[in-house]
């Protein structure tokens, strides 16, 4: 059997609509070319079947519910039989021609390629809350050429490297790590801003605020062993400046790159409590650990 152009890893986390949309993103994208498309589902149930029902020519694969969304992608690396694969968050949709974008730069000497997370043109405010909180780094417009890091929801790997260097299971998340091992041995990082994908919605209020607790408490308890205690306790200490440092941040990277600016300043008042969860969260997980947040994020 030849092997695959491509493999495509999803870790499903959370199903319809999200799920659906994303796959049939890239659906007619595949048509008459070799791509693998691997879902790593952990809901199971009624999610898993309506995945193998309406989508035929994906390969699922069903994990433990308690396994975490990089555990998740770590299966599904290791089921890939590509030399390369990319990585497409469930929440985004593929622009039109992410495939063949994919398949131009592989052809290429990158080791890593990465790309945009675009909105979707929300109806609701506290989608726009949720894409500025969560890809202010990665909008557009994006300069192409050699970068240092990639997105998550939005990227493509030698698959060798991959297997090499992934952090061991159930060490949380991964990307920060791998890209830094893989930049410090000379591996080529290269941004293509014409490799796009929409982030979509919608997100409830307290659902999202939830889900920002555990990120910032699984991200804080992971790095607690990492860190001095001297380190966490001026966390915590300083703790109040950080939320609005963490405004500033994000505000200084959408003007200076003159998108959606006032879509953002509308948002603000919803960018204080996903701020001050954030800055909570970590100040829990440099405290007490994750405990079994990382399990919990969708």
């Amino acid at each position: 059997m030849s092997k695959p152009e491509l493999s495509i890893v999803i870790a499903s986390c959370v199903g319809s609509p999200f799920i659906d949309r994303c796959l049939e993103s890239f659906h007619d994208q595949i048509a008459g070319k070799d791509i693998e498309c691997i879902v790593v589902d952990r809901v199971g149930g009624a999610v898993a079947e309506h995945i193998k029902e309406t989508f035929p020519w994906v390969a699922l694969e069903s994990r433990d519910a308690k396994e975490s969304v990089p555990d998740l992608r770590r299966w599904g690396i290791q089921q890939a039989k590509a030399d390369y694969v990319a990585i497409i968050e469930e929440h985004c949709v593929a622009k039109e021609d992410w495939i063949e974008t994919i398949l131009n730069e592989i052809s290429g000497a990158a080791a890593v390629v990465g790309g945009v997370v675009d909105d979707a043109g929300y109806d609701r405010l506290m989608d726009w809350a949720v894409y500025f909180t969560e890809y202010n780094s990665y909008m557009p417009p994006a300069e192409a050429g050699k970068t240092e890091d990639v997105c998550a929801a939005n990227c493509v790997y030698r698959r060798d490297l991959l297997l090499e260097h992934l952090p061991d299971r159930g060490s949380g998340y991964w990307e920060a790590g791998l890209n830094h091992k893989l930049l410090s041995i000379g591996e080529n990082f290269r941004l293509n801003p014409e490799l796009v994908v929409y982030h979509t919605g919608p997100f409830g209020f307290f659902y999202y605020l939830n889900q920002r607790f555990l990120f910032s408490r699984a991200f804080a308890g992971t790095r607690r062993e990492q860190v001095s205690i001297v380190y966490r306790a001026a966390y915590i200490i300083l703790s109040p400046l950080i939320a609005p440092l963490l405004w500033f941040r994000t505000a200084s990277r959408v003007f200076k790159k003159k998108r959606r600016i006032g879509k953002f300043l509308l948002v603000t008042p919803l960018m204080v409590p996903i701020t001050g969860t954030y800055v909570l969260g970590e100040c829990v997980g440099f405290l007490a650990g994750r405990g079994n947040s990382l399990e919990k994020i969708e």
